[in-house]
């Protein structure tokens, strides 16, 4: 398991997620959001879980339901932190200069990322026009 090339994003990241997600009910322990954490944790821990399964099990029966599982749970648990991360800063930035100026490095930060996507296929597209013609 821990040759796997792969363990970053399907172990140790949803561990760290699950300490920030932790942070976070205990800045909200007494809102509404930390039941938004609350159930992203539970779809990390879906996802590690089905991973071990996968990993202790090899190839079985019940080798594609468990893979079904744990792909489910990533590509939910992965957007559903954006959105947690999201609306723990947006409710901290109304009575913190930090969680103000961390929203704006963000939103120049995807400004920038966009526009590198863009060039970056603006650039693919030329490589390509130009291969084939």
């Amino acid at each position: 398991m821990l040759n796997d090339s792969y363990i970053m994003g399907r172990l140790i990241l949803p561990i760290i997620m699950i300490i920030i997600l932790g942070i976070m009910i205990y800045f909200h322990r007494r809102q509404s959001l930390k039941y938004l954490y609350i159930g992203n944790i539970v779809v990390y821990l879906v996802a590690i879980l089905s991973y071990f399964i996968l990993d202790v099990w090899g190839v079985s029966v019940y080798h594609t339901v468990v893979a079904i599982v744990w792909v489910i749970a990533i590509f939910v648990a992965y957007p559903f932190t954006i959105v947690s991360v999201s609306a723990f800063l947006i409710e901290q930035a109304q009575r913190h200069l930090w969680a103000k100026i961390v929203i704006i490095i963000a939103v120049i930060a995807s400004i920038v990322a966009t526009i590198l996507v863009i060039l970056w296929i603006v650039v693919v597209g030329v490589a390509i026009t130009t291969t084939f013609s």
